[in-house]
């Protein structure tokens, strides 16, 4: 006869039975997890192996393609601009490297460097007296200094000193501004390799057939907008190379060279340059340069508004 304690004997087997399938069903449950979690680690651990691996194979090509084209550039322009006259000038805060870089493709090119001209942050005219010290330096009519200045005389002034530059260096008959610019601060001049390093020759500065690289952007001192644009400006006559280096991010590239691409007057009488950080942009900076004899120009690099990575061969 089924009593009372043959029911609880019943029930509690019962709920062992479940305790003990619940045990054991999660435990082999968690198990088969972590053998699928540890299976997908190991494929993980393995694809990052296999990257790392391709990353150092990509690596090693990288360094071969830039050593080639380092030891290339010297060949590709060796000669190219015997003889000519070539001026150098930058804005204070951009990569001086690329600058180092152009300056030995020049001399491996035999080009006759005329030097190096910076300008500097005073040429942001931040100051009334900045702005003063410049226009005196220019023999423009003396600013009452009692009186504020208006807020376009800055810019104005800014300008005039800029056309006086670009008349100078292609060969006009302004007086010329440069050694005055260097002793008020406004310019730091760098003379060529040749000279002796205490030397300013800058009244002689070759006033016939200089050709001009005109080096800004990213890091300037000075706004392109206020400086190296309007100079690109006035000089674009046939004799300008505008160039800048650049880094392959999202709007690291063209922000000088971008504004001259996009002016349609002054894009096709100019060449631009938008990787001199490379040899490559180095020795197209040399080649343009070259074809600004025939005359010939175009947009070189690896940015927005680019055409080629080289000059073409000229004939």
């Amino acid at each position: 006869m089924i009593n009372l304690r043959y029911h609880v004997v019943s029930l509690v087997a019962v709920f062992l039975a479940l305790g003990v399938g619940v045990v054991m069903g999660s435990t082999v449950i968690d198990r088969v997890t972590v053998d699928a979690l540890e299976a997908q680690v190991g494929r993980v651990e393995n694809s990052v192996k296999a990257t790392q691996a391709e990353n150092r194979r990509l690596d090693g090509e990288l360094r071969a393609v830039r050593d080639f084209a380092d030891q290339a550039r010297d060949q590709i322009a060796d000669g190219d601009l015997d003889g000519v006259p070539v001026m150098v000038t930058a804005v204070t805060g951009i990569d001086r490297k690329a600058v180092d870089g152009l300056r030995q493709a020049l001399v491996s090119a035999q080009a006759d460097v005329a030097g190096t001209i910076w300008f500097t942050a005073k040429m942001r005219l931040g100051s009334d007296g900045d702005v003063r010290e410049l226009a005196a330096v220019l023999g423009l009519p003396p600013l009452p200094p009692d009186q504020p200045l208006l807020p376009d005389q800055p810019d104005q002034v800014r300008r005039q000193a800029l056309a006086r530059m670009a008349a100078v260096l292609t060969g006009g008959t302004a007086p010329n501004p440069l050694p005055a610019l260097v002793t008020g601060g406004f310019l730091v001049f760098e003379p060529p390799p040749q000279e002796i390093p205490t030397t300013t020759p800058l009244a002689a500065l070759p006033t016939g057939g200089v050709r001009v690289v005109l080096i800004s952007g990213a890091g300037a001192d000075v706004g392109d907008d206020q400086l190296a644009t309007p100079l690109a400006q006035a000089l674009s006559s046939g004799r300008l190379v505008a160039a800048e280096a650049g880094q392959n991010t999202p709007g690291g590239r063209g922000v000088f060279v971008g504004l001259l691409r996009n002016d349609s007057v002054v894009a096709a009488r100019i060449s631009t340059v938008d990787n001199l950080e490379s040899p490559m942009g180095q020795a197209a900076a040399v080649l343009a340069l070259e074809d600004l004899a025939v005359p010939r120009t175009g947009h070189f690099g690896v940015g927005p508004g680019a055409q080629r990575l080289l000059p073409a061969a000229g004939t």
